[in-house]
């Protein structure tokens, strides 16, 4: 019997603290038939020689070298060395619970992608993110429902905007190699963030069959300082405009369309946030927030949002928003990052 192959892509850069134990979850899996595309990019701590060692102990770790070009180029160059049945992605500071593989294997059968929810890392906490309350076996239609969630959120969906991007991570997925048909992730320094989300809505167009373990395998981690989630990045608002260029490239239908508008509206709370990690004064801050607003696609967006769906904390963060109550919108933005901190 010829068990299927699985290519594990983990990314590296800078992770020496994290390192050992991401590689340790997944040489430990039950199910063994896999291959790790460990693949270094420019690291300047220890991280290449924590890899090579482990390559010299289980010939299952193949390790690649390269100058340092960012973490989309880096799976691109993974995914064209990927000789697996199967892709998973997994970042070189998160772990997999050891089952993760051989229950994927055994769910899929003839669907294109198994995805599971995961658990939150904190330093001190851990906490459950929640995709679905059950397992369930997506039909095609269903699955372009998945990927018009992806792209955004519409109408009930909105009463949690802190969902945006949960579905679309590349983590937590076992692929079907052929589904991904040589679709390429866009590099950062076009759209700034969400390379997972864009990437998922370009997969997602081919998906006709998905399946969900409602079992929570991945462990993702929310205190690693050196995190490219927590840097300040100038560019990003117009590199977001990209971003949403691209996604409206994936649009199958009139909803997909309400979900890109709804992504714009709510993408103040990531730009925003980004602002507030400046070292730009108060005024200088609501300044250009304010800008951001002014650009004509959001104009839009905020004069068709529905605040109906929103919990009241929401509904006072986009009304200060949609009417340009930049004092208020600028000190909810303060808030959310103290309790974020």
């Amino acid at each position: 019997m010829k068990y299927p192959l699985i290519s594990i892509i983990v990314p590296v850069y800078n992770v020496e603290q994290f390192l050992p134990m991401c590689i340790d979850s997944l040489l430990a899996q039950s199910y063994p038939y896999l291959e790790i595309l460990a693949v270094n990019d420019g690291s300047q701590d220890q991280s290449a020689e924590i890899l090579k060692e482990y390559a010299q102990k289980d010939r299952r770790l193949k390790f690649f070298n390269k100058k340092n070009s960012g973490v989309s180029d880096t799976r691109n160059f993974a995914l064209a060395q990927a000789k697996g049945d199967y892709v998973m992605f997994v970042d070189a500071d998160d772990w997999l619970d050891n089952s993760t593989l051989e229950e994927c294997i055994n769910a899929i059968k003839d669907a294109d992608v198994c995805f599971f929810p995961y658990i939150r890392e904190f330093l001190n906490h851990s906490l459950l993110k929640q995709l679905f309350d059950k397992n369930y076996t997506f039909n095609a239609e269903e699955c372009q429902e998945l990927q018009r969630r992806m792209i955004g959120p519409i109408g009930k969906e909105l009463a949690h905007p802190e969902m945006l991007d949960s579905l679309g991570t590349i983590w937590g997925k076992l692929y079907r190699k052929e589904v991904l048909n040589e679709i390429k992730f866009i590099d950062l320094k076009i759209i700034g963030t969400a390379e997972d989300t864009l990437y998922n809505c370009m997969v997602f167009r081919n998906v006709k069959k998905a399946v969900y373990l409602n079992t929570p395998f991945y462990h993702y981690r929310k205190f690693n300082i050196q995190a490219e989630t927590k840097q300040y990045k100038p560019s990003l608002p117009q590199q977001w405009n990209q971003l949403f260029n691209y996604i409206g490239s994936t649009i199958l239908n009139k909803e997909g369309e309400q979900a890109l508008s709804n992504r714009i509206a709510l993408s103040i709370i990531g730009l925003g946030l980004n602002e507030c990690l400046s070292a730009h004064s108060f005024q200088e801050k609501k300044h250009r927030i304010n800008e951001i607003i002014l650009q004509p696609h959001y104009t839009e967006a905020y004069h068709i949002l529905s605040l109906s769906y929103f919990p009241f904390h929401w509904k006072l963060f986009f009304y200060a928003t949609k009417h340009r109550i930049n004092n208020l919108l600028i000190l909810l933005l303060l808030c959310i990052k103290k309790i974020i901190s």
